[in-house]
C-alpha cells in the first residue's frame, strides 16, 4: 500500500474488541518504529511504556480519567494493549540550547512524530489505535513508577477495531492549509 493510502484509510479508533489480543511481538513492532523516529539534535526525549496486563490496564484507565470525571476514552476498558509515551529530559547542541534558553523546545513534537509512526506501523499490522491526551499525571507517576518532571504526553490505544472505524476522514482543502513561499 502507498503511503498516502495508508495515511486516507488510516482513522482514530474509539471500539476496540476486547477478546482479540495484540501479541507482544506487535507491539515490538511498534515500539520500534516509535524508536526509529526522528528527534530534534537526535535527542530523542522519549521513553515507551507498554501495557498490556490486566492490573496494569486497570491502573490506566483510572489514571486516564481527570479530577472532574473526564475522560478522552470512555471506551478505554475494551482495549488490549495501551503506549504511555512520556517527555525525558533532551539533550540538545548547545547553541540551540543558548538560542531557545530550553532543551525542550523540540520534545513534544519529537513524541508527536514517534506516536504517528507508532500508528503507521499498528495500521500496517491491521491493528487500530487511538492517541488519548488527557491523563492525570499524579496517578501516571505512582501507578508506572513515571519520575516526577517526565510529562506523559499521550497515550496510545491499540487493539482490533470491534467492525468497521464509522465516519469519513474529514480535513481542511489542501488551498487552506497550504501557500507556496509566503503565508496567504
Amino acid at each position: 500500500m502507498d503511503f498516502l493510502d495508508i495515511m486516507r484509510e488510516r482513522k482514530s479508533c474509539r471500539s476496540f474488541d476486547p477478546e482479540k489480543k495484540v501479541s507482544r511481538e506487535e507491539l515490538l513492532k511498534i515500539i520500534e518504529a516509535g524508536r526509529l523516529s526522528p528527534s530534534g539534535c537526535n535527542s530523542q526525549p522519549w521513553k515507551f511504556i507498554v501495557v498490556d496486563s490486566p492490573e496494569a490496564k486497570e491502573k490506566l484507565c483510572d489514571a486516564i480519567v481527570v479530577g472532574n470525571g473526564a475522560t478522552g476514552a470512555p471506551w478505554r476498558h475494551q482495549v488490549p494493549a495501551f503506549i504511555i509515551l512520556v517527555e525525558q529530559q533532551a539533550v540538545l547542541k548547545p547553541m540551540v540550547v543558548e538560542h531557545y534558553h530550553t532543551t525542550q523546545r523540540f520534545a513534544q513534537g519529537d513524541i508527536g512524530a514517534a506516536c504517528m509512526n507508532m500508528c503507521h506501523e499498528a495500521f500496517s499490522l491491521g491493528l487500530s489505535t487511538c492517541m488519548i491526551g488527557m491523563n492525570d499525571q499524579s496517578k501516571m507517576e505512582e501507578y508506572f513508577g513515571i519520575p516526577h518532571g517526565c510529562e506523559v504526553r499521550l497515550v496510545l490505544a491499540i487493539g482490533h477495531a470491534a467492525g468497521e472505524i464509522p465516519g469519513n476522514k474529514i480535513r481542511k482543502p489542501l488551498e487552506e492549509v497550504c501557500s507556496f513561499n509566503y503565508w496567504k
